[in-house]
């Protein structure tokens, strides 16, 4: 399952790409969540019945903070900032996860964990680093955007282990993206992104952000919740280490050369990666999770 999530999310980059040659970033993060929506209100209709009233709210905030609040930042944070800095900034999601179980969640780690987050996010930051021709130009402000994201994603992921442990991930996520799909479908209407597609001259960028939305947002985050609840948080925020090598492949395919310092890096996040992953289970107020 983190495999399938990182080959995902690693093809989420190229599809972003190719999405922002007609759309804004605001616009693609509307069109991105609407279109998420869309496709679960099926299945939101039944989770309606099927996850207990006194649950919405954990679903609400699982929503909020791991679809809706990232989606925008990381758009308006593309505005301003270098793709290769906001790569970066990703790879805080683990670190963040750690943090925010331990401090708010009481979540045991073992050092071997925190050792592993560590190390990954090194490897996450030599491999960027490591990429010939990256934009490293930034807004100091709009750098805050993404760790901002990832500090969502780690109070997202922690919320889900605690509060939604037995839950259907498919009815949570479904459920989830209605809070923030709604809203963003909404919202789509006061941006130009439906007179750019009735014009009908932005079809392939459309049905990049199309197939980004069905699969690296419904399908990937049903798969990542129910990651989160068969091991850890923090095991299934790893994956953002894995999805840049992903990202590298398509990259090779696409003819770009790989250099040392990112063979260097993809080996500092696997390391990285298995310590994360094989490390003690995290425990949730006394108990193995």
């Amino acid at each position: 399952m983190l495999l399938a999530l990182a080959l995902i999310w690693g093809t989420s980059y190229i599809l972003i790409k190719k999405g922002l040659i007609a759309f804004t970033p605001v616009e693609l993060a509307c069109l991105r969540l609407s279109i998420s929506f869309v496709a679960s209100v099926p299945f939101a209709i039944k989770a309606l019945s099927a996850i207990p009233r006194d649950k919405f709210s954990a679903v609400f905030l699982i929503g909020f903070f791991g679809n809706g609040i990232p989606a925008f930042l990381f758009a308006l944070s593309l505005t301003k900032s270098g793709s290769a800095v906001t790569g970066i900034l990703n790879s805080l999601s683990p670190l963040w996860t750690l943090l925010v179980g331990i401090y708010f969640f009481k979540v045991v780690v073992s050092r071997q964990k925190v050792s592993g987050v560590i190390v990954g996010f090194m490897g996450a930051m030599v491999l960027v680093l490591g990429k010939r021709g990256e934009n490293f130009q930034t807004d100091a402000l709009y750098s805050l955007l993404p760790v901002a994201a990832t500090l969502c994603y780690g109070i997202s992921s922690n919320i889900m282990k605690e509060k939604m442990q037995t839950g259907n991930p498919i009815y949570v996520t479904s459920l989830a993206l209605m809070t923030v799909g709604l809203p963003s479908l909404i919202g789509l209407f006061f941006t130009s992104a439906p007179a750019k597609i009735i014009g009908g001259q932005v079809w392939p960028s459309f049905a990049c952000i199309a197939i980004l939305s069905l699969f690296g947002t419904l399908i990937a985050w049903m798969l990542f919740y129910r990651l989160v609840q068969r091991t850890d948080a923090l095991f299934a925020a790893s994956v953002t280490y894995l999805a840049p090598i992903v990202a590298i492949g398509w990259g090779l395919l696409d003819g770009e050369v790989l250099n040392f310092l990112q063979l260097l890096g993809m080996l500092l996040i696997l390391t990285g990666v298995y310590f994360t992953t094989s490390g003690k289970t995290m425990r949730i107020a006394g108990q193995t999770s």
